[in-house]
Formats: structure tokens, sequence, C-alpha cells
């Protein structure tokens, strides 16, 4: 039965016939992964008034999956297997919560309301860079609908019936700019919920904070994946910046982790204290985490000192203390140099003592139009993880271009094990334009004449290249200018989503400051947006 409702939704891939194949776009790719444990390959179709993919591949088993999107009237009609978000204005912590599903969704937005309604089943995702697949668990509807109902004043609901019920419903008050507040209350599968919410963004100061009572088990979706942790209790979270050279964060945070069986989830609280200043010249840092999971405490210090010397090096020292509840204490010392060799090339060397054990490891980037290597290392702090968390790990990125269309990736994952884990891929993209294929991008078709344009720089003001957003559903990229540009059909407002996890360039990133919608305006008169993230080569997270 799954196998045949799988086809209906790879039907309509079928259905399009020589009047839609004009200005067409294909992208195919495949590839390997010991990382994901997966194997396979996918297409990508355009076209004028649609998108889609088809995947397929061996991930836990055969596994297949296939999307199509399509315009109809002023409604957006999606098929297949879709990542729905699941989103509340409460969430301003974190605002990644979805979860997949196999079916049919409509959406449609008028000047004052617009509306989300999806029916078929709750799907467990599977992907790689190279394909993604699904297989569908249990069945279920959703309706989504949000309305203003003043100027400053919108309503939302959030409804799934399923086995298990979910209801959520509240307000968003935005007296001002800059100061958003808002209530969330219902059920969610089945649990009770409560969220109140508020963010304040001033020059120098802001503040985030947040109270969330959900029961436990409390899940907005009911699926074996993705476990997202949740917001709970109490949170706050406070950035001042009295100076442009200094700025002092502190904050409270509790996290609900749903278990996918048993009847309570893993509570953990993290408590930080960080500073950062910058004078003549030099970058100090320092910062304090103490969590709490499962009654252990573990306490993590930071201390770091950088400076740039000629624009051309950035020489940076970091130690990492951690005092875990169980198992011994550990320290870890960290000396980063970066030489900056052209626009194109930067070299790195890494020396690090842990525990009186030194060692040396090597890295840098390299950019042209053909290939792109990175290799960066990363020290994360993992609140869930019992004993040191503190967390090392080497990342290599390599993309080569070796001709036309073609594009060549491949990663490897050093675990903290010692292990090797590699992905491998490759793609090309196709072109067709009324009957003829290959060659250069169609020129005939519809390009709309509303556009959303803008910046990725960080807190330096220098462009980040490679970053990853998310506008109203699209992927959008930042060229090597930082700069990113999207078309849309309608002059309206659009949801911005920053994606720091799946930024192109190696390393890892925080958001400073980013608009949570963007407008879509004529080419001609567009204004551009600004992101700003900052770079955390060996910073805790």
């Amino acid at each position: 039965m799954l196998r045949l409702f799988s086809f209906l939704f790879l039907f309509p891939f079928i259905l399009m016939g020589e009047s839609s194949a004009r200005g067409q776009v294909f992208q195919v790719g495949a590839g390997s992964s010991s990382l994901f444990q997966a194997h396979g390959g996918s297409l990508t179709v355009r076209g004028a008034n649609y998108d889609g993919w088809l995947g397929i591949g061996s991930l836990d088993g055969l596994t297949f999956g296939a999307f199509l999107r399509t315009q109809y009237r002023g409604y957006t009609l999606g098929f297949g297997d879709d990542t729905v978000s699941f989103r509340l204005p409460t969430d301003i912590f974190d605002s990644s919560h979805y979860f997949m599903g196999r079916g049919i969704g409509v959406a449609h937005q008028r000047e004052r309301v617009s509306f989300y309604g999806f029916a078929g089943a709750t799907s467990v995702g599977y992907g790689a860079p190279f394909f993604r697949g699904a297989q569908a668990r249990t069945g279920i509807g959703l309706f989504f609908v949000e309305g203003q109902l003043a100027p400053k004043l919108r309503a939302f609901s959030r409804n799934a019936f399923s086995d298990r019920q979910t209801s959520i419903n509240g307000v968003e008050w935005q007296p001002r700019t800059g100061l958003r507040l808002a209530v969330a209350g219902g059920l969610g599968a089945n649990r009770g919920y409560f969220a109140t919410s508020l963010a304040a963004e001033r020059e120098w100061v802001s503040v985030k904070a947040a109270y969330v009572g959900a029961g436990n088990q409390f899940r907005r979706i009911v699926v074996p994946q993705p476990l997202l942790a949740e917001t709970d209790r109490e949170n706050i979270l406070v950035v001042v910046r009295p100076k442009p050279f200094l700025s002092l964060t502190a904050g409270h945070q509790n996290f609900l982790q749903p278990l996918s069986r048993g009847p309570a989830g893993i509570r953990a609280a993290v408590d930080q204290l960080r500073a950062n200043l910058t004078v003549a010249g030099f970058r100090f840092g320092a910062g304090r985490f103490d969590s709490r999971v499962l009654g252990v405490s573990s306490v993590g210090t930071t201390l770091s000192l950088g400076r740039d010397i000629l624009r051309r090096l950035q020489v940076d020292a970091n130690l990492f203390h951690n005092r875990p509840g169980l198992g011994p204490t550990s320290t870890v010392l960290v000396g980063t140099v970066r030489e900056v060799v052209s626009p194109r090339l930067s070299l790195l060397q890494v020396v690090t003592n842990s525990n009186g054990r030194p060692s040396m490891s090597f890295g840098g980037n390299f950019l042209s139009n053909r290939v792109t290597v990175g290799v960066e290392y990363q020290t994360l702090y993992v609140p869930f993880r019992v004993g040191n968390q503190f967390k090392q790990a080497l990342v290599l990125n390599l993309r080569v271009n070796p001709f036309g269309n073609v594009q060549v990736n491949a990663g490897t994952f050093v675990t903290p094990d010692g292990s090797v884990k590699y992905t491998v891929s490759g793609s090309e993209f196709l072109y067709h334009n009324g009957g003829v294929s290959g060659g250069p991008p169609p020129t005939a078709g519809r390009i709309h004449k509303f556009v959303v344009r803008g910046r990725v720089v960080n807190d330096q003001g220098a462009p980040v290249a490679g970053a990853t957003l998310r506008i109203d559903g699209e992927v959008a990229f930042t060229d090597s200018q930082g700069e990113f540009f999207v078309r849309k059909s309608k002059r309206k407002s659009y949801d911005l989503h920053v994606l720091v996890h799946e930024f192109l360039t190696p390393g890892r990133f925080e958001v400073v400051s980013a608009p949570e919608r963007v407008a879509a305006e004529p080419e001609e008169a567009a204004r551009e947006v600004t992101v700003v993230v900052r770079r955390l080569p060996s910073t805790p997270r």
C-alpha cells in the first residue's frame, strides 16, 4: 500500500509533457557516504511554475522519496515528501522545529490571513548530501492559520489531527520596532503546553526571555525522528554592548529532550556567562558554562586571546577547562595561526596540548573557480554529553568543478574515537529549452519581477561566502561577496531563516543579527538586507 501511495506522488512528474518542459533545469546527483551509511542518487527539476525532486538509495534499506511543488490560481500545492515547519512565535531561542510528512499540502495567503493544510502521514526522513528519501508512518492532518487582528497584533493556530492530538493557539504583539511579545497554549501530543516570550532589541542591549510549561513527553508531532529538544521552564539570555568593543552575555536555559519511548523526557539546564573585549587590536574572551543533566553537574571554563597582525596573520590562543560531575578534570590549550596568503588562499596551523599531550595539525582554505578546499578544526560545548563536554572535531570539505556544470564534493569527519568517515557525491546541471538539452541556461520562461536581495557579513563587516539562508522555503546561498538574491512572484514579506549549521564554508557560526521577515520588492527598487554572523572557529557552543 505504501509503495502504491508513493507511486501516486511520483505520478505528477510523469505527467509533465512537452508543454511544461520549456525552460526546465535538471540537476542529477549521486554519491556514497560512510558517515551517513548511505549510497544513492537524486534528480532535481525546476520549471517556470514548478519545482521538485526524486531520490532513491540505500540508507537503512532501500529508501526513496519524491516531491513536487507548483502554483495554481494563487495557491501553492505540494505533493510528496515535504519538510513542514512547526514554528511558534514564542520560539525565540530556537526556530528550527519541523517534521517530515508524506502527503498533499496546500498554502494560500491573502492580505490579512494565511493558512496551510496538509493530509497524509508523518514520515521518517533519510537524507544525505546527494539524495533524500522517507518512510511513511502515522496518518495525520494539519491546519495552520495566521491572521492579522490589528496592525500590531497577530493571532495564530497550529493544529494536528492524528492518534495523538495537537492544538496550540496564541497571539503575537509587536507594539514597536525591536519589541515583540507572544503567548501560546494548548496541547501537544495530548500533553499540556503553555509558553510566553519577550524579545527586545536595542543598539546596546538585546533581551530574550521565555517561560515554557511543557508536560513530560510533550511533542509537537509524534514522529521517531527528529527528536528536537524543546525549550522548557524559565529561559533568559541578555547581551549587553555598552561600547562597540565590549560585549557581555548572561543566560539561563532549560531544555526538554523527549524520548521515543518511556514516560518521561530528559531535562537539562545550562547557565552561561561570557565576555568579549577588543582593545588595542587584541581580542579577549572568557566564558563559564554550568550544565546539569540527569542529576550530574559539569562546569566548563574558556579563556581566549587573539590578534590580527598586518592583516595577514590571525593568531588565537584558547584554553578549555572542564570539571565534570563524573570523570576526571580535563584541560585543553589550543593555539591557532591563520595566514591569509591571498583572497583565495589561507593557511591554518593548530597546536593542541590536551592534559600534557601536545599535537600539531595543519589546514586552510583555497578557493578558485574549479576547486575549493577547506580544512577546519572545531571545539564545541555539548550540554547533553556526560563527562568532558568539550568536543573537538576536524572537518574537510572539497568541491571540484572539473568541466561544464559537473560538480564533485567530498568531505571527511574525524570522530572522537579517531575513526575517519567520508562523504563523496557528484552532480550535474542539465538544461532543456524548447527541445534542446544541454548547453547554457534557457533565456525563455517566466522571470518573477520581485526580488529579495541582501548580504551576509561577519561581525567585522567582511563578507561571508557560502552562507545558507531559507526564504519562504526556498534556499539561497551567498556568493564570494557575501551577496544573495531570490526572485518571488508576489510583492510581500517572507520569513527569513539563517541556516548556520548548513553553511558551505567550513567552520562554526552563530547569528548576531538578522531580520525575521524580508520584503520582496521590484528589482530596481529592492533594498539590501544585511545579516550579521559571528565565526566560532574554536569557541564553545
